[in-house]
């Protein structure tokens, strides 16, 4: 997968941006996300939405395809890309 400048934006108004494959910047977000109750959302260098894991702040059921949980607050959803 090729490397480009993509931004992390976890919907507070922190971004982190790099050089990254996708799926680096995924797991990169995946182990910095905490309990903001807000989308985490990646993006590239023009602004382009290439992937999303949106915040449920319900408990998962099982049929839920669930990324991160945060006790019984809710929940960050598996990867959506876009």
């Amino acid at each position: 997968m090729e490397k480009k400048l993509l931004t992390i934006d976890f919907g507070t108004g922190v971004a982190q941006s790099g050089i990254m494959t996708l799926d680096d910047a995924k797991e990169m977000a995946h182990d910095e996300m905490t309990y903001t109750q807000e989308h985490v959302s990646i993006y590239s260098d023009d602004g382009q939405l290439l992937a999303i894991s949106r915040w449920y702040g319900v408990l998962p059921t099982e049929d839920d395809d669930v990324l991160e949980t945060f006790d019984d607050y809710g929940f960050y959803a598996e990867w959506t890309d876009m």
